[in-house]
């Protein structure tokens, strides 16, 4: 999935582990469950998330990483763990 990169001001760039458990908190507090019963490696989807809850998590991934997807990243990378070594490539390019 193709992303936008945004000029930003600082240097900071998140590792694959770091957005991984980003997602994992912001899904755990969308859902209101414990982080510890989010898979990583199962889809994203299985977890009973909606797509509300997506568009929100995506937007303020997009916003905490100043980056813009083109399109929805979970049509190309279902997994937290996929979708986390997406966006930490493409924050280090």
């Amino acid at each position: 999935m193709p992303a936008e990169k945004v000029q930003h001001s600082g240097s900071s760039r998140p590792t694959a582990a770091e957005v991984e458990q980003w997602l994992t908190r912001q899904i755990a507090d969308e859902l209101q469950i414990d982080p510890a019963g989010i898979r990583v490696n199962q889809p994203l989807l299985s977890h009973g998330i909606d797509s509300m809850q997506v568009v929100s998590i995506v937007a303020k991934l997009e916003d905490w990483l100043e980056i813009r997807f083109a399109g929805n990243p979970l049509e190309d990378f279902s997994t937290i763990e996929q979708l986390a070594r997406h966006v930490a490539e493409l924050k280090s390019t």
